[in-house]
């Protein structure tokens, strides 16, 4: 959202609104949070939540319940004091299922993202798109088929907006700085010789027989090529919970912790294969030329499988990270956002227009949805 938050500080003072830049807090480490502002020049926010630091120092449960009702609890405390008109949210985290608190305050909330269903209900993202789609009074997805999913689960089209991917500004303004990181240098690696793995989704990680079929296939795949795996901290605690740590430690795996955006983003560009389980990660990949194989039994974005750039993860890891590297890259690099645009200037476009024309204001409207057979019903019409 770099492009977009920069973009919303410097219309206050044409347009008259106030923006607000609000961080949750839920990561905390270094590599999670202070790197970024340092590497990517994003500013600071004006609020944090600290949702992490603050369960972690009071050394009592730290899982999924207790921050999302301690979210639950700091937004409730900021809205009461700020009273905003709209709150916007960006992806499918833990974060954006706090948009019940603006919807039940009738504050309108605001989706980027909104639309991507991968139809795995054992993802928590699942869960987490399908609320905040549902409670939001705007939604801007990136490509037409996701607004095709909101009109078939009945979300008005007044409430949809095509935008492209937002990704798409982020890479071009970082890919350049990226080329500077000395990453390569630093882990011995040459181009195009190793895979780059990204391990992280509950799924994946919380299954133990999951988990081990992965890792299996990673150390076979290391017999081939060395494999590069920043290990995020929850997947390091279930390594060492489940005793795992050890099928790693092997010569041609190197372990590191999470990496700044500019290491990663070398590391994208110059790797024969990307494995990962990020939806994120398979965008870049795509826009990068890097074939990419998904970690997973489905996808939110199968365009990048329709293009030729991805293939689903069967059974065997192994025989899927062969067959992702079989792949010709040269797929539509464009196809993520065909529309030639900047996706976050096109939102911030539209997000003017609609402060100003009021949208906001009657979002919600029974005027706004007497053309719906069923709420025509509901006012006994």
């Amino acid at each position: 959202m770099h492009k977009l938050i920069s973009l919303l500080d410097e219309g206050q003072k044409t347009y008259g609104y106030r923006h607000t830049y609000v961080h949750t807090g839920q990561h905390f480490d270094y590599e999670l949070d202070d790197i970024f502002y340092e590497q990517l020049n994003v500013r600071k926010p004006e609020v944090n939540f600290n949702i992490g630091k603050t369960l972690k120092h009071s050394k009592g449960p730290t899982t999924h319940p207790y921050q999302t009702g301690l979210l639950f609890q700091k937004l409730s405390e900021y809205i009461d004091r700020a009273r905003p008109d709209a709150i916007m949210y960006l992806g499918d985290t833990n974060s954006v299922v706090s948009s019940i608190i603006p919807a039940r305050y009738q504050i309108p909330v605001i989706h980027i993202e909104g639309g991507g269903r991968s139809f795995d209900w054992r993802m928590p993202e699942e869960k987490d798109r399908i609320i905040i789609d549902h409670l939001s009074d705007m939604i801007y997805c990136y490509l037409p088929r996701y607004r095709d999913i909101l009109l078939s689960e009945g979300i008005p089209n007044f409430r949809i907006k095509v935008v492209g991917n937002i990704i798409d500004d982020a890479l071009k303004s970082f890919v350049p700085k990226s080329q500077s990181s000395h990453i390569m240098e630093k882990l011995r690696l040459t181009d195009k010789s190793y895979a780059l793995v990204t391990i992280h989704r509950e799924e994946n990680t919380q299954d133990i027989l999951e988990l081990k079929k992965k890792l299996d296939g990673i150390v076979k795949l290391s017999r081939d090529m060395p494999i590069v795996f920043p290990v995020m901290p929850r997947v390091h605690k279930y390594l060492r919970d489940y005793k795992f740590s050890a099928i790693l430690k092997q010569p041609n795996i190197l372990l590191t912790k999470p990496l700044g955006f500019l290491e990663f983003l070398k590391l994208e560009q110059r790797a024969k294969l990307i494995i990962t389980d990020s939806g994120t990660v398979q965008e870049e990949a795509l826009i990068l030329g890097v074939p990419c194989l998904v970690a997973r039994r489905s996808t939110e974005r199968p365009e990048t499988i329709h293009a030729g750039a991805t293939i689903l993860c069967n059974e065997d890891l192994y025989e899927s990270a062969i067959r992702a590297m079989r792949l010709k890259p040269n797929w539509d690099r464009a196809i993520l956002n065909p529309y030639k645009t900047s996706p976050s200037e096109v939102i911030y476009k539209d997000l003017i227009t609609k402060i100003q024309s009021g949208f906001f204001m009657h979002s919600r409207a029974f005027g706004r949805l007497k053309t719906n057979r069923f709420a025509r019903e509901a006012y006994g019409l």
